[in-house]
C-alpha cells in the first residue's frame, strides 16, 4: 500500500469525532454567511455586468459552478437576510444550518421572525421545512404563485430502453397525484390474487388494467363513493385570507373544497382536537342537479365536457360567497385548475352575465360558432375590456327538467383547524 493513501479510521474517540464534526459543521455555516453577505453586495452593485452575464445567478452559474436553479436561490436567499437581523444574527454565529435559513426565509416577516427564529432552532431541518411550506401554503398571495407553478410543472415522460421495458415519470401537483393513486389502489383490490406478486408489482399491473379498462370503454366497477378522499388540512384562518397553515397552496384547497365535503375541527393551541363536526356537503344533490339541468357542460367558452365537472363557486365561500344556483358554474376539472391554480377569473358584467378573464387582463372571447345552447349567446366583442364577453344568461330550472348528472365528483373531504 503507497504510504500517500488517505487514512481511513483514525481510531480516536468517537465523542471526540462527533464534536469535531458539529465544529466543523458551524464553520460550514459561518462561511456560507461570509459568502452570501458577499453575494449580496455584489449583486447590489451589479458586479456580474462587467462580464455580460444576464444576472448574478448567471454569474454564479459561470464562475462557481452552481446551477442556476440553485444560484437564483442563493441570491434571494441573501437579499432576504438584509430584513431579518435576528435569523442573519444566528446563521452568522453558525446555530442555523443554510437549509434551515432557506426554509424559514420564505415565510419570514418582521412579525413573526422571532417566533420562526425559535422553532427552527429547537427543531429538524425536515420539520422546519415542513412547517414553513405549511405557512406558506396559507399565504393567499405566495401560494398563488407556487400552485400555478405546480401546475406548469406537471408533465409526464417516458423512457424506453434496448432490454425492451421501460420508465414512466410523472410529475403532478400533490393533489392530483393522491387521486392518482387512490385509483390505482382501487383498481389492484380488483386484480386476481396473486402470492408471487410484489407491491410494487402489483401498482404496476394495476395502471395496466386502468389503461386496458379505458381502451375497453369499461369507466369502473360503480361509484367509488366516500371510501376514496384526498383529505387536506387547513386552517380556517388561512382560507379566509388571514394566514395560517395549509397542507396545499390555498388555491388548490379552495378548488378542491368548491364541490367537496367540509369537515369542521377545532383544536387546541398544541393541534390536539377538541370538537369534530358532522361533515357537510357544500354543494346539495338537488342543487347539483339544478346546476347541471341549466348548464349542460363545462361554461368556458369553447369547451363542451359534459363528465368530471365541478360545480364552482364563483364567489368562493370561503369568501363570503353564498352557495346558490345564481354563484355556481359548471367547470371540467382542466378549466377548474385553471380558474384556481392558473390564474384566469370570471367576472360579472353589467347585464349579470358572467365572463372569463385571461392572467393578463384580457377577457376571453366568444366567438358566435361555439356558442352553446343555453351557456353563450354569441355576441360579439365587448364595448370595453371590463364589459368582456357574454355568457348567456340562464333559464330557471323547474322540477321537469332537473336531471341526473353525469359527470363523475371527486369527493374531498377538508378539514379546517381552529
Amino acid at each position: 500500500m503507497s504510504s500517500n493513501a488517505p487514512t481511513v479510521l483514525s481510531f480516536r474517540p468517537i465523542d471526540e469525532i462527533e464534536a469535531t464534526l458539529l465544529d466543523s459543521w458551524r464553520e460550514v455555516s459561518k462561511a456560507t454567511h461570509r459568502f452570501l453577505v458577499l453575494l449580496r453586495e455584489f449583486d447590489l452593485r451589479q458586479g456580474w455586468r462587467a462580464y455580460g452575464n444576464v444576472d448574478c445567478a448567471d454569474w454564479l452559474n459561470w464562475k462557481c459552478g452552481i446551477s442556476r436553479v440553485t444560484a437564483q436561490e442563493k441570491v434571494r436567499v441573501a437579499k432576504a437576510l438584509w430584513t431579518l437581523p435576528h435569523i442573519d444574527a444566528a446563521f452568522e454565529r453558525g446555530d442555523l444550518s443554510y437549509s434551515k435559513v432557506r426554509a424559514v426565509s420564505r415565510v419570514a416577516t418582521a412579525r413573526n421572525e422571532e417566533a420562526l427564529l425559535r422553532f427552527a432552532l429547537e427543531s429538524t431541518a425536515a420539520q422546519v421545512e415542513a412547517y414553513c411550506r405549511r405557512l406558506r401554503n396559507g399565504d393567499g398571495v405566495a401560494s398563488a404563485d407556487h400552485a400555478r407553478r405546480l401546475q406548469e410543472m406537471r408533465s409526464l415522460s417516458r423512457t424506453i430502453r434496448e432490454d425492451g421495458s421501460g420508465t414512466l415519470h410523472v410529475e403532478l401537483p400533490r393533489a392530483d397525484l393522491e387521486l392518482v393513486l387512490n385509483a390505482l389502489e382501487y383498481v389492484g383490490r380488483t386484480l386476481p390474487d396473486d402470492p408471487t406478486r410484489s407491491l410494487f408489482a402489483k401498482g404496476a399491473d394495476a395502471l395496466l388494467q386502468m389503461a386496458r379498462d379505458a381502451l375497453a370503454g369499461r369507466t369502473g366497477h360503480g361509484a367509488a363513493g366516500d371510501n376514496f378522499q384526498v383529505i387536506v388540512h387547513v386552517d380556517a384562518d388561512a382560507l379566509s385570507g388571514h394566514g395560517g397553515e395549509s397542507d396545499l397552496p390555498l388555491p388548490t384547497v379552495k378548488r378542491l373544497c368548491c364541490d367537496g365535503a367540509v369537515t369542521p375541527i377545532v383544536e387546541d393551541d398544541t393541534g390536539r382536537p377538541l370538537d369534530v363536526g358532522r361533515k357537510q356537503r357544500l354543494v346539495s344533490g338537488a342543487l347539483k342537479k339544478a346546476v347541471f339541468a341549466r348548464d349542460r357542460s363545462c361554461t368556458f367558452p369553447g369547451c363542451h365536457h359534459t363528465r368530471y365537472l365541478d360545480a364552482h363557486h364563483v364567489q368562493h365561500w370561503a369568501d363570503g360567497g353564498e352557495t346558490n344556483l345564481e354563484n355556481l358554474l359548471l367547470l371540467c376539472t382542466a378549466h377548474h385548475t385553471l380558474v384556481h391554480e392558473g390564474g384566469f377569473t370570471i367576472r360579472r358584467h353589467r347585464d349579470g352575465r358572467w365572463y372569463f378573464v385571461r392572467p393578463d387582463g384580457r377577457p376571453v372571447e366568444v366567438e358566435a360558432s361555439s356558442a352553446k345552447d343555453g351557456v353563450c349567446d354569441g355576441a360579439g366583442p365587448p364595448s370595453s375590456a371590463e364589459d368582456g364577453p357574454r355568457l348567456g344568461t340562464h333559464p330557471r330550472s323547474s322540477a321537469e327538467n332537473v336531471r341526473e348528472e353525469r359527470a363523475v365528483y371527486r369527493l374531498t373531504s377538508l378539514r379546517f383547524g381552529r
